[in-house]
């Protein structure tokens, strides 16, 4: 099998085929040695609303044998949505239309590429290889980037949300309604996703299973901490205001850390974006000032293979990088 492949592709392609085969091999143990741990969920980061006495709050014991309950079931929930189809994630990121029409879109950004790396010089068994790295591997990319733009979006405005909920329980507006000034009041994303569970609820759908849709549409730990929090509330009763009160400033508490942790950690992604970019931005240079200097990792046999190289060991640095420099609050 091996000589025939050699006969087919030839010693270059043999070899090309070979660097791309390894490279997705250490990508791979890099990404199973480096992968983050899962996050710990518990009920030491929601507090409840332990403030105070009431007549009518279950025993201490019993209460976080419920909290517990809930946040094992959310949790397993939350690991079989980790493991989703690209037509769901398309959904999450707001992205309309087919997977096949996405995967087409990146194949023609693919193409393009493709033609421009023959046009500025390199063999075409070495620039067709673009297009498989932009198909396969960008697109699933470009769907997490949607995904993430949009739950940050969120993040951002669903504490303002919860107190609004808050303002109405407190002055005797039911849970359903305020989840419908919400709809009204909120920007987007959130004012849609209360949108979907007031309409939900108001054709016969449970709260549980609103809330529960609500939650594999955004799986975050905020949706899943605000399910809680109504869960109990309706199994045990006790002050919904407060807990959700304490709940909106335990999310202003987290956001706060991770705005912190963003800060910390610009200095190392300032280095590694500079890095990363230094040598694209001298070879640009060089080509400029010198194109019969730099052409020759272009021409030449060599010159390509030491190209393809450089790039592998690029990724496997940035990818290092990036794997440190994420941190799972």
């Amino acid at each position: 099998m091996f000589s025939q492949l050699s006969n087919v592709l030839g010693a270059p392609g043999l070899l090309a085929l070979m660097g791309v085969l390894t490279f997705f091999t250490v990508y791979s143990v890099l990404y199973i040695l480096t992968a983050p741990n899962p996050t710990i969920s518990g009920a030491s980061r929601l507090k409840l609303g332990d403030k105070g006495t009431s007549g009518r709050k279950m025993k201490g014991v019993d209460r976080r044998k419920q909290i517990q309950e809930q946040l094992r079931k959310q949790e397993e929930m939350r690991k079989q949505s980790s493991k989703v189809p690209l037509s769901v994630m398309m959904e999450r990121g707001g992205i309309e239309g087919s997977v096949a029409s996405l995967y087409l879109k990146f194949a023609l950004v693919g193409m393009l590429i493709t033609g421009g790396l023959v046009m500025v010089g390199i063999k075409p068994l070495f620039a067709v290889a673009a297009l498989p790295v932009v198909t396969v591997l960008f697109t699933p990319k470009y769907v997490n980037w949607r995904i993430n733009r949009l739950q940050k979006k969120f993040i951002a405005e669903f504490p303002n949300a919860i107190d609004i909920l808050v303002r109405g329980v407190r002055t005797g507006l039911p849970v359903n309604e305020g989840m419908r000034v919400i709809a009204r009041e909120v920007p987007e994303p959130v004012c849609t996703e209360f949108r979907i569970i007031t309409e939900s609820t108001a054709v016969g759908v449970t709260l549980e299973d609103a809330l529960q849709r609500f939650y594999n549409r955004m799986p975050l730990s905020e949706v899943n901490f605000f399910n809680i929090v109504l869960a109990i509330q309706k199994q045990t009763g006790g002050n919904l205001a407060e807990a959700l009160g304490n709940l909106s400033t335990t999310l202003r508490e987290r956001k706060k850390l991770k705005n912190k942790i963003k800060a910390l950690s610009s200095e190392a992604k300032a280095s590694a974006s500079i890095i990363g970019s230094l040598p694209f931005l001298l070879g640009i240079v060089l080509y400029i000032v010198a194109p019969q200097y730099i052409s020759l990792l272009f021409t030449e046999t060599l010159g390509n293979y030491m190209i393809g190289a450089g790039l592998f060991w690029m990724g496997c640095g940035i990818f290092m990088m990036k794997t440190m420099m994420d941190f799972e609050i």
